[in-house]
């Protein structure tokens, strides 16, 4: 899949494992952003994993998705040094959202492990892309919809017939059947 937005294409890894590119650019991150010291060479990596290349076909990033429990996903990405701040791990984030609310997820989220030597840089670059937490948490996530658009309030839509706009018992979701924890309504 390209994107149009410098050519970047976007491809899911068959089989990934702990070798080639993908151990060169994650496990050549900086001490402290991802824990790979017990990774052996070819060992097969859990979860599911795309990489995004140029157009000459070289790889600039990994993107990672994990399903986990209540319908959320776990999305991590790692960019090659060189081709960092050159909207790499945008197109990286966004693609790793289209597939998640492409496979029903509702929220993406982030963990951003304290050890991480620019962990507050990063935690600002996730906000401005639509993820809130807590900094100190490390843990930030995103509601996400097929068509990429962010929703931070529950719908205001009628309850049952004759009741004013906005009547709903406890227990009574408005959409999708979640809980909107954000905003603490149902």
């Amino acid at each position: 899949m390209s994107d149009g937005q410098g050519g970047l294409s976007w491809r899911r890894e068959s089989a990934p494992s702990w070798s080639g590119d993908l151990k060169r650019i994650v496990g050549g991150q900086p001490a402290g952003v991802f824990d790979v010291d017990g990774y052996v060479d070819d060992q097969p990596m859990i979860g599911e994993w795309w990489s995004a290349s140029a157009d000459d076909g070289a790889v600039l990033g990994y993107g990672w998705l994990d399903a986990t429990w209540g319908g959320d996903a776990e999305v991590s990405l790692a960019v090659d040094p060189a081709a960092q701040t050159r909207g790499v791990g945008s197109f990286i984030m966004s693609s790793l959202e289209r597939e998640a609310a492409g496979r029903g997820f509702n929220y993406v989220y982030n963990s951003i492990r304290p050890s991480h030597p620019s962990g507050s840089d990063l935690y600002d670059w996730l906000a401005v892309r639509g993820y809130t937490g807590s900094e100190s948490g490390g843990l930030l996530r995103k509601r996400v919809t097929t068509d990429g658009d962010v929703r931070r309030t529950p719908s205001t839509s009628a309850g049952a017939p004759g009741l004013p706009e906005g009547s709903r018992g406890p227990g009574h979701e408005e959409s999708g059947g979640y809980v909107d924890v954000d905003e603490h309504r149902y």
